[in-house]
């Protein structure tokens, strides 16, 4: 029978060869920023929502109907349609590039409402309050106007654009517009017309509407009640009357009718589809709309590719250097690793935007940091005299807690950015989620099983291979069992004030006069233009220039290469200067910056969805830090005696997480100081990041200490556990730290073309070294002084140590209890089923075993 090993491997390779036939036979989904395209935001418009409704139900019947219009009317089949919130609709539809047409097509209710016009002049009637004026293209569709009856010159008509820009006789026109068609009465709307298809009668083309069996019964009585009195049926959608007409002699409505009319073959072709798709239950308010260019999302993804190929062989080239063998099998552990990883999220149809690349990228670092573990795990295990066989199988076991954890973290603030965020955060979440899962299944099946079957094969076989003695890191710290462990601990203030100045540092730039944290539009609200430079001589001030003559105040400006090209980001408050429409926007700040409009992106973020960025930032940060403290509480207070015991390590590593979020922003500020920077979205994104590794680390060493407490040598002080414990470690904290530096360095050298990803990969790469140096040196003095405390406080009883010994002795007690009740049972000694046992000292290595 074939090993367990073997089995894995089996199962590895059909996965492998799974995963090869569905990669290449899925299409890639790309993001916005990558293909480009158009990217709105709607909230739904509470003043509509029938009473009783349930908006749950509404925003999912929005997603589906807003679906068939991206598909049906604009004719994007890829485009994605998902829920923020409880009111909230996100469409992004890549590669479409008329941002003006999608706005009128997904936003209008394509209701249409089949009245009974009964205060219109027709043949029979002609001393009606209103008559019918003609016909205008108002807003891309085609409005019948109307007179005033007793002052034929005053032509009523709906309003286009602002209601601040129109005039006071404009407004006045339109008001009586709408009332005129408040005093109407409904015929029949909304799921009365059951489907619609363009009807040709010779050149012309008109709308033709099918309506529902209750539609037709509506329609056949209205018909019948005012037979062959000519009345006038009108067809109104949003508000605009698209056609009125009256009923034609000896005739009666049913089932079907038609707008009589010439209409342009493309309005009546997106209207009918919209139909098709369905009428909008409630109205929507537009919260924000983006534009971008597809030229500069391909120049930066083909950069971000590039840097990921360079992160992956690098990251290569150090451990075949630095682990020799099982260096081999973790690089082909990589690959496969990269493979599971991008055909999963193409399977579940997640989308390749340049965040998410990031994340990817990121989580190879961290795949690796699996290994790292196990491999100095191993390490450490041979040269405590196991074999190699035995010393790989307690390696893997021992750093399974330690993985457990420090992924347990990272996805639950990954969760909790896409929980709370959408477009790119969430992109970049849902990556680092599938990542991390990815990580820890190929360091345990695949690693782990190729090792085995390799040793086991006679490959490899011999301990040398295992580069004992390559220590760059200070594993000669932790050699041998009389190894002096570093004071860490006695050094405490000393690691204080160095965290302290760090920190001031910061703190120098976030407050006045630098008020160096300067948010971006999603937190403001305003624009964001991305402009080619091209040959033009600007600089950053010039363009502030520019659109200050231009009375725009306030903007910054940044730079950045895409694929050689020099691009200029500039981003504005809302200002009344800067013209409604995109394409009007582009023209009038490129003008304004003295630089060309082509191929440029606009973003624009209204105040809804900027207070809500802010908001949802904070619970963010708050709700992933309580997480952690839950977490580690109770992980850790299950072995140490209970939640109390557990809250001590929780706490201790959010003091030290509060000290990295300072240094962070500190570093932000200095940014945007010295090259305006702003913070986003992305941002967020980074530090959430930041938390999850910042706890990482920390875990890492609190799970030594919980292993060295329950095995606490006679007399030993916990200030001695800790720094024995921290020396144990030190060497993958720095090693694990380092292959996630790597990638991130490569990225923020060439694989960032955008400011905000320079600043979200800068924000990690900040927070993985600065978390790295106060895990070590800030978590595990904050637990021991914690300790101090409550020992002084309630007695030495009370202390980690004590509380230790005292689980152990009864696990010790509850052992040798139930191994008596099992000799018992086994019957005499020397008979028949006689269970033969061994004494002594053996029930706490048995314990120990147990626990491994």
């Amino acid at each position: 029978m074939p090993s367990r090993s073997t089995l894995f491997l089996i199962i590895v390779a059909i996965l492998t060869g799974l995963s090869i036939w569905a990669y290449s036979a899925k299409e890639t989904a790309f993001g916005l920023d990558v293909r480009g395209g158009v990217r709105l935001i709607y909230q739904i418009d509470p003043e509509t929502v029938p009473e009783g409704a349930q908006l749950e139900k509404i925003q999912s019947d929005l997603v589906r109907i807003m679906e068939g219009r991206v598909s049906a009317a604009l004719g994007v089949v890829e485009g994605a349609v998902s829920k923020k919130g409880t009111d909230q609709i996100i469409v992004e539809i890549p590669g479409y590039t008329d941002r003006e047409e999608a706005e009128r097509t997904l936003s209008t209710t394509a209701r249409i409402i089949v009245y009974h016009a009964k205060n219109v002049t027709t043949p029979r009637r002609e001393r009606r309050y209103q008559a019918e004026s003609g016909s205008e293209e108002l807003g891309g569709v085609p409005t019948v106007t109307f007179l005033r009856s007793a002052r034929p010159t005053e032509v009523l008509k709906p309003l286009v654009g602002p209601r601040d820009d129109a005039s006071e006789e404009d407004i006045k026109a339109a008001d009586e517009y709408k009332r005129m068609i408040e005093g109407w009465d409904v015929i029949l709307e909304g799921s009365d017309v059951a489907d619609a298809q363009p009807l040709i009668d010779g050149t012309r083309t008109q709308p033709q509407f099918f309506f529902s069996r209750e539609g037709s019964r509506k329609m056949e009585d209205f018909s019948r009640k005012f037979y062959n009195q000519q009345e006038n049926i009108a067809f109104v959608l949003d508000g605009k009357v698209l056609n009125i007409a009256p009923i034609q002699e000896n005739t009666t409505l049913s089932d079907t009718a038609f707008i009589n009319g010439d209409f342009d073959p493309k309005y009546v072709k997106s209207l009918t589809e919209l139909i098709k798709a369905g009428s909008l239950p409630v109205d929507l308010n537009q919260l924000s709309g983006q534009k971008v260019d597809p030229t500069i999302g391909s120049a930066a993804f083909d950069q971000m590719i590039i840097a990921a190929g360079a992160s992956m062989v690098l990251i290569c080239i150090f451990l075949l250097v630095y682990y020799s063998f099982p260096g081999i099998i973790a690089a082909v552990t990589m690959v496969l690793y990269a493979l599971f990883t991008v055909t999963v999220m193409k399977l579940i149809n997640a989308t390749f935007s340049l965040a998410a690349v990031a994340a990817l990228i990121l989580s190879v670092g961290m795949a690796v940091d699996a290994n790292v573990l196990v491999f100095e795990r191993i390490k450490e295990e041979i040269r405590n005299g196991k074999d190699l066989m035995k010393a790989i199988d307690i390696g893997f076991k021992r750093a399974l807690s330690a993985i457990i954890d420090s992924n347990a973290a990272t996805i639950a603030t990954s969760l909790v950015l896409f929980v709370f965020n959408s477009g790119a955060v969430r992109g970049f979440a849902t990556a680092l989620i599938i990542g991390v899962v990815m990580s820890f299944f190929t360091a345990f099946a695949v690693t782990r099983s190729l090792l085995m079957a390799l040793t086991k094969a006679g490959i490899g076989a011999d301990p040398k291979f295992y580069a004992l003695n390559r220590a760059w890191f200070g594993e000669k710290l932790e050699q041998g069992a009389d190894a002096k462990p570093m004071n860490i601990v006695g050094h405490y203030k000393r690691y204080f004030i160095i965290s302290a100045a760090i920190m001031a540092a910061g703190l120098i730039f976030i407050l006045p006069p630098f008020n160096g944290i300067k948010p971006n539009v999603e937190f403001s609200g305003g624009y964001e233009v991305e402009l080619k430079v091209g040959d033009a001589p600007a600089t950053a001030k010039s363009i502030r220039d520019g659109l200050a003559a231009q009375g725009v105040e306030s903007a910054n400006v940044k730079f950045a290469e895409v694929d050689g090209a020099r691009i200029a980001y500039i981003t504005t408050p809302i200002d009344p200067q800067i013209p409604e429409g995109s394409s009007e926007a582009i023209e009038f700040i490129a003008e304004a910056a003295g630089l060309s409009a082509e191929n440029a992106s606009l973003y624009d973020v209204g105040p809804t969805v900027a207070s809500e960025t802010v908001q949802n930032a904070f619970l963010s940060v708050v709700i992933s830090a309580a997480l952690i403290v839950i977490f580690l509480s109770v992980r850790f207070g299950v072995a140490l005696g209970g939640f109390a015991q557990g809250f001590k390590f929780g706490l201790s590593a959010i003091v030290a997480l509060v000290h990295d979020v300072v240094v962070v922003m500190g570093t932000a500020a200095i940014m945007g100081v010295l090259l305006g920077w702003e913070i986003s979205a992305l941002f967020i994104t980074g530090m959430l990041t930041v938390i999850g590794f910042s706890v990482h680390d920390s875990i890492v060493i609190f799970d030594r200490i919980r292993e060295n407490l329950k095995k606490v040598a006679k007399g030993e002080t916990f200030e001695n556990l800790i720094n024995r414990s921290i020396t144990q470690t030190i060497a993958r904290s720095i090693n694990t730290t380092f292959t996630s530096v790597m990638p991130l360095i490569v990225l923020l050298i060439v694989g960032t073309p955008t400011p905000e990803l320079k600043m979200m990969v800068l924000t990690m790469l900040v927070g993985i070294i600065i978390g790295t140096y106060s895990s070590i040196f800030n978590a595990s003095p904050v637990l021991w002084l914690w300790n101090k405390a409550v020992m002084k406080k309630k007695g030495e009883e009370f202390g980690l140590v004590a509380q230790a010994i005292a689980e152990n002795q009864a696990r010790i007690r509850q052992a040798t209890a139930r191994r008596a009740e099992e000799t018992a049972a086994a019957g005499p000694a020397g008979g028949y089923g006689t269970v033969k046992r061994r004494t002594g000292a053996q029930p706490e290595k048995r314990i120990e075993d147990d626990e491994d």
